[in-house]
């Protein structure tokens, strides 16, 4: 019985020290557990917060990477397309970050805090009549005045009804002044037929502004043009230009961002000037470019319809 009892006892101990020792095993692992949990968040924070730099500087120099070697520009379908940049074709080196000057009515582009650029407009009959001395004296230094278009249905070349007053007009009022021509050529010789057509409008005036190729889309899918491969249309342009050029005029080509690098072959088109158009608050072009376009809602004395605004860069100024 006393043998027993004992045996009951140190059993009982027994269990007592193991639940013991279980409890203060568990407290333990349970303070070890919460101090590695601990450090674990610590070290994966500033690990997290490292891997953040280093993203940021490496996705920096990811873009970095990317704008200088590719366009990035939406198709007509709405896809995302990159397209190599053609360094053949020359790269402007325009600093945007902090040399745009809103200033008025119109945008500025300024080196060392000094203005270094012209104010533009162009116009066709969609501007209506328009009051040139009062362009003038709103601080506008320099037009291009459409000439005149083809027809993208049946093809024909029309001159535009406020052509001769506006060049004239423009001229008068002491601005520099160039022309543009609206083109949907499907051929090298068409190419050819509108710039003749050009010359022979243009010459009774002293413009000393280039002759401008207005290439861009119709916006209409029953186009003549429609369904153009780029080396098609560039071929089309370079009648354009060569004519003009041969003809001893400056000329150039104005588009927007999508047509220079899905529209047209550049290789084609080496050695001419680029007019830019894209309504944004600094161009994205990595290509030289003369002018660049940068509204079409623009609002000058004088003109009653809103009317396209342009930064000039090199000899659009006064």
């Amino acid at each position: 019985m006393m043998q027993n009892q004992m045996k009951k006892w140190i059993m009982i101990i027994v269990c007592e020290v193991v639940a013991l020792a279980i409890i203060l095993t568990g407290i333990s692992l349970t303070r070890s557990h919460s101090q590695a949990l601990a450090f674990e968040i610590q070290q994966d924070k500033r690990m997290r917060l490292g891997s953040e730099e280093l993203d940021a500087m490496t996705e920096n120099a990811y873009w970095t990477f990317v704008n200088q070697r590719f366009i990035l520009v939406y198709d007509d379908e709405g896809e995302l397309q990159w397209v190599k940049i053609d360094n053949e074709f020359g790269r402007n080196h325009y600093d945007f970050d902090s040399t745009l000057l809103d200033e008025g009515l119109f945008k500025y582009y300024t080196e060392n805090g000094q203005i270094t650029s012209s104010v533009g407009i162009d116009v066709s009959r969609y501007q209506e009549q328009i009051n040139w001395e009062q362009v003038k004296a709103a601080g506008v230094d320099f037009a291009f005045v459409r000439i005149g278009y083809r027809g993208y249905g049946n093809g024909a070349l029309v001159l535009d009804d406020t052509f001769d007053y506006n060049v004239s007009q423009a001229l008068n009022n002491h601005l520099n002044v160039g022309v543009y021509f609206y083109s949907q050529a499907i051929s090298y010789e068409e190419g050819v037929e509108e710039a003749q057509f050009v010359l022979e409008n243009v010459k009774p005036y002293a413009i000393n502004l280039p002759i401008v190729l207005d290439t861009e889309d119709p916006m209409d899918d029953t186009a003549r043009t429609e369904g153009m491969t780029p080396q098609q249309r560039s071929e089309a342009c370079r009648g354009f230009l060569e004519t003009i050029r041969t003809a001893g005029y400056e000329t150039m080509i104005y588009a927007n961002l999508q047509w220079i690098a899905l529209k047209l072959d550049l290789s084609q088109l080496y050695g001419y000037d680029l007019w830019f158009a894209q309504y944004a608050n600094e161009p994205q072009l990595p290509y030289r470019f003369q002018i660049w376009q940068y509204t079409q809602e623009g609002v000058v004395p004088g003109i009653s319809k809103p009317v396209d605004l342009n930064i000039g860069f090199a000899f659009y100024g006064t």
